[in-house]
């Protein structure tokens, strides 16, 4: 059994009911017809996913006919919900499972927190903990110094990507935990922040200093006697 992951394929997201949008022309997607990127990502899916192995989808699998779709892609299937997953519960009860945002799992013996959008920090993450995501369309930076990646089709070719090139990638991370950082320089960190929120909040709780002028004006507002001058 083989474990696999991907995000956003984003089936039958074609344009509106006016001809606008859809996720070909949102993400530049290189296909003419939804009919054929749909095909296209079906078609990967099944040349790698055999019936016995495990596909997590992180999110905005399908824009509708999802039934269809899944009923079509090899594999035991496993979802962590997206922007777009509006499916029926019995839909639903076509994953082996469900959850809403976010999972957290040992693959490999390597805990993997998986979700839809991006994390700054997740569980465990100064520890060696990987988090896979996708929504972005390829669009944020990856970080050499982080266990993070987008396994979403549009940077990977609109295949699922497998747990063991995943782990190979991540071995070759400059990763350290705390980000390399000492004690000291976290203690230094934390009281820079709270310093700069104790004095955003000081001056946030600061009356604001009036004239005698304005104060009288003020006055005269709340009491409804404000005349002209």
């Amino acid at each position: 059994m083989n474990t696999y992951f991907t995000s956003d394929l984003h089936l039958s997201h074609g344009p509106n009911k006016q001809g606008f949008g859809g996720i070909i022309f949102h993400a530049n997607r290189p296909f003419k017809s939804v009919e054929e990127m749909d095909e296209t990502i079906i078609a990967n899916w099944n040349a790698d996913v055999k019936a016995g192995d495990h596909v997590w989808v992180l999110g905005d699998f399908a824009w509708r006919n999802h039934r269809h779709y899944l009923h079509r892609l090899n594999g035991k299937k496993f979802l962590v919900k997206g922007s777009h997953d509006k499916m029926d519960t019995e839909t639903l009860r076509l994953f082996a499972e469900v959850h809403d945002g976010m999972a957290i799992r040992l693959f490999d013996k390597t805990p993997f927190v998986l979700t839809h959008t991006a994390m700054r920090v997740w569980e465990r993450s100064h520890y060696g903990s990987i988090n896979l995501y996708g929504h972005s369309h390829g669009r944020l930076p990856e970080y050499n110094d982080k266990l993070q990646m987008d396994v979403g089709v549009d940077v990977w070719g609109f295949r699922p990507v497998p747990l063991g090139l995943i782990l190979i990638i991540m071995a070759t991370r400059d990763y350290q935990e705390e980000n390399g950082l000492t004690q000291e320089e976290l203690n230094a960190r934390v009281k820079e922040l709270a310093d700069r929120n104790s004095s955003i909040r000081k001056h946030y709780e600061t009356p604001i200093s009036l004239t005698p002028d304005e104060k009288q004006q003020q006055q005269e507002v709340a009491n409804g006697t404000k005349r002209n001058r």
